[in-house]
Formats: C-alpha cells, structure tokens, sequence
C-alpha cells in the first residue's frame, strides 16, 4: 500500500495507484478508504470500468443503495457485459424487497452470462416469493444444472415441491442439499 500512496502523493494524476489503493482499502473493509480513493481516480478517468463496479461494491456494503445501483447502471453503461454489475443491482432491489427490478436485473446477469450459477438461483428465490412455484423450480433447476454443488439451490427445490405437494421430490431434493452440504463442509 505503501507504494501506491507514494505513487499518487508523487503524481495526483495516477489512476492506476489510486485503482490499486482502492482495491487494497475495498479487500480492507476499509470502505471509506476505498470510495475516497475511486472517486479520485473517477476524477481522472471517468469511464474506468472495474472502478465504477467497485465504488457500486462499497455503497453497497455502507448500506447507500441508492448510490450503490446508480453506480452499477454507470459501470453498466460502460461494459453492458458485466455480469456482476447485472447481478448486484439486482440483489440490491431484492434486499430492499422489489422483487420485479430484481428479476429484471437477474435476468439480464443470466442472458450475459447464462453460467451464472447465483443468478439463476436468485431467480429461483423471487419466484418462490412471488408464489410462482413452476417458474422457481426451472429456475433452481438452471442454477444446480451450472453447479451441481449449489447447497441452496437443492434447499429450496425442497421447499418448492413440499409447497407443491411433491413430497417424495422433496425428499430428494433435501437429501441432495444435505450431500452436498456435508461434501463442502468436510473439507
């Protein structure tokens, strides 16, 4: 870090050290840090795309979502292939209990990138919320399809068949999410 704090104390003008220090307070937790440091290299390089996405992390983290989802539409309106982008606007709008932007957000994360193991459960999830059980279940279906190993995946396609009186499906479905629970929790 050191290095980096002299870069920029030497040259007011290098993005690439106030990137550095930005990631180095971000990884931190130091969140204050890191939004001070992205905004200086923002002044300099505006349409700096891992930046952006990365001052949208920290709002998000300080609990400003708002100024977190903002900042992701900015880093989306730079790289509209970033998936991550996609996927945290929409657990934004899911934690704040606006199913319908999230779903939207979600699903833009999957058509960007269709492996996205989260956003196919997180579609999963709304649906479930939303009573439309069918549609939950392909959506769970997709995310265990991309990792077999996703534990909540399998949990809530448990929840899904007992809603849907299925119950020797969600039997099944448990006696995965317990498999694969205790697979990753030997290690």
């Amino acid at each position: 870090m050191e290095e980096f704090t002299k870069a920029v104390q030497s040259n007011p003008k290098d993005a690439y050290a106030y990137y550095q220090l930005g990631l180095i307070y971000k990884n931190g937790g130091d969140f204050n840090m890191a939004e001070d440091a992205y905004n200086k290299l923002l002044k300099i390089f505006p349409e700096h795309p891992d930046a952006n996405y990365d001052l949208g992390y920290v709002y998000r983290e300080r609990g400003l979502y708002d100024k977190a989802i903002a900042q992701y539409r900015k880093s989306v309106e730079i790289d509209s292939k970033n998936p991550h982008a996609h996927y945290d606007i929409g657990y934004i709008y899911r934690m704040m209990g606006q199913y319908e932007e999230a779903l939207e957000a979600y699903k833009k994360a999957v058509e960007v990138n269709p492996k996205h193991p989260h956003a196919h459960y997180d579609i999963g999830y709304i649906y479930r919320m939303m009573g439309q059980y069918e549609k939950a279940l392909e959506a769970y279906k997709k995310a265990v399809e991309v990792n077999p190993k996703h534990p909540h995946a399998c949990y809530d396609m448990g929840l899904v068949y007992e809603k849907l009186g299925m119950k020797d499906r969600a039997k099944e479905a448990f006696k995965k999410h317990y498999e694969v629970t205790s697979l990753t929790t030997a290690k």
